[in-house]
């Protein structure tokens, strides 16, 4: 079967406190491990200053199922699809999927960066997207993220 990966990205929109959204991230992420191993789905969910980025790898009709899911949930406001392509192998094979906390990390990458302020930043090219977040969750900046629990290999 053609493994596929879609890459989107979205506004956050979640209401409490930043400890109370940092939780209810951590329970999007643990309830999306659940159900994208029993989909065969791997990815990871990045999120830092208020903004969603998102990879799922898979079959085409689960990741077309969970896409038209995500655009659904009110918990994100203008989903922009960023990349949707058959992929010759998974990058986040390891995972149902992780969870990215980047803010502190990005910051040490990029101290020029003010937290306070809105940074003026290119849009990256997708491949260059994917391959941040990978090296983010290798860098240790995984929040709520386990490795992928599945009865079906990952391809």
């Amino acid at each position: 079967m053609p493994l596929y990966r879609l890459l989107y990205r979205s506004d956050v929109h979640l209401v409490g406190t930043e400890a109370g959204i940092r939780q209810q991230i951590a329970e999007i992420v643990h309830a999306s491990e659940i159900r994208n191993a029993s989909d065969d789905l791997t990815g990871a969910l990045l999120h830092t200053r208020g903004v969603f980025i998102q990879a799922l790898e898979g079959p085409l009709p689960a990741i077309e199922t969970t896409f038209e899911r995500i655009c659904c949930d009110l918990r994100h406001r203008r989903v922009e699809l960023l990349e949707f392509v058959q992929a010759e192998e998974r990058v986040f094979g390891e995972w149902s999927m992780a969870g990215i906390r980047a803010d502190r990390t990005i910051q040490k990458l990029f101290p020029q960066l003010d937290a306070r302020e809105e940074p003026f930043l290119e849009p990256a090219s997708a491949q260059a997207t994917i391959g941040l977040m990978r090296a983010l969750l290798l860098a240790g900046s995984r929040e709520g993220a386990s490795p992928r629990v599945s009865a079906a290999p990952a391809s």
